[in-house]
């Protein structure tokens, strides 16, 4: 290994390690906690950016219209049907230098007004009418990948790695409801008490 391989590789870990002492603690939301989908992003044959769509609906193998390039268990399939991040999170990681906007980096649904770094795996959303809308439940985190390197300053798509800095990755879910989803719609988070309804 040559010297200039084994510095940047160095210079790789420091980076690494400076973003994870930046690390920010984000309130756990309360169940009935509320946002709204700002926008629904989609790519057909798949790859990224995104882009935004009006409607669409939720399906249990994804967004109607949408597409991965790099199919299942690495994208897609039943338990990452949708990937979602916070318009919060995009200012927090544009703070840092980097340039995203909804849909850059390939989630399907940008939210707003409920801080997805405060989730957990295992919550549930319900987005829309509470009789009719889709219910959503968070199955992991999405692991960043080379595609979306170009949106970060030098590279560092370790901005938004759960390991590093968990608080503003993105999110994969599973359906647990099918149905439409139109930018605006309300999510919500829902309670443990909550049914879902068929």
């Amino acid at each position: 290994m040559s010297e200039t391989t084994a510095a940047s590789e160095g210079d790789q870990e420091l980076r690494i390690d400076d973003l994870a002492a930046a690390r920010r603690e984000i309130p756990r939301p309360l169940a009935g906690s509320a946002g709204l989908v700002s926008s629904i992003n989609v790519s057909h044959p798949g790859g990224v950016p995104k882009r935004p769509i009006d409607r669409t609906t939720i399906t249990i193998r994804g967004l109607i219209g949408d597409g991965q390039r790099t199919k299942a268990p690495v994208h897609g399939g039943p338990e990452k049907a949708v990937c979602l991040f916070g318009v919060e999170q995009i200012a927090r990681v544009n703070a840092d230098g980097h340039h995203l906007y909804p849909g850059a980096i390939g989630e399907n649904l940008t939210v707003s007004g409920l801080d997805l770094g405060g989730l957990r795996e295992g919550d549930r959303l319900r987005i829309g009418p509470a009789e009719s809308g889709p219910i959503i439940q968070l199955s992991g985190p999405a692991a960043p990948c080379k595609n979306i390197a170009g949106c970060f300053e030098d590279w560092r798509i370790a901005r938004v790695s759960h390991k590093v800095r968990p608080e503003d990755s993105r999110w994969y879910a599973r359906v647990l409801r099918e149905g439409p989803v139109i930018t605006g719609d309300r999510i919500e988070l829902l309670g443990a008490a909550d049914t879902i309804g068929q």
